[in-house]
């Protein structure tokens, strides 16, 4: 079995320069450009990854090992899961891609499709890759 990750991917709020940059609770040991698999979508002022095949772009944070479980649970309040039937998330691992390879992450996947039904996709650039923020939302 392998271990589990000390890194989360993030692509929305929780990201450097976003709005919930500040909910983390304790300082990583890096951040790093990284990219997953998946369909992004803009719910508006937050955005929604949920499975596809698009390259998703966000950040890497690399969490000390002694740090991981505290920061999932404040992270876990942030994104609201539970591991209950009404989570607005659910938190998951993926493969993310970095310019030094792939890793193991966690990251927080939407839980209920029946939110994307008003939902814009947000489409590859012009770079292949999706990226969201509150600051190129329309």
């Amino acid at each position: 079995m392998l271990p589990q990750p000390t890194a989360i991917f993030v692509y929305g709020t929780l990201k450097r320069g976003e709005v919930r940059e500040q909910c983390w609770p304790r300082p990583p040991i890096s951040v790093k450009p990284a990219t997953v698999r998946g369909a992004l979508y803009d719910l508006g002022s937050y955005p929604a990854l949920v499975t596809g095949d698009d390259a998703v772009a966000g950040e890497l944070w690399q969490i000390a090992p002694d740090d991981i479980e505290g920061t999932l649970v404040a992270l876990d309040r942030v994104e609201g899961f539970a591991g209950t039937g009404d989570d607005l998330y659910r938190r998951v691992i993926v493969e993310c891609q970095t310019t030094a390879g792939s890793t193991r992450a966690w990251t927080y996947k939407l839980a209920s499709a029946a939110m994307l039904h008003a939902a814009k996709r947000i489409l590859p650039n012009d770079r292949g890759v999706c990226i969201w923020s509150r600051h190129s939302t329309s």
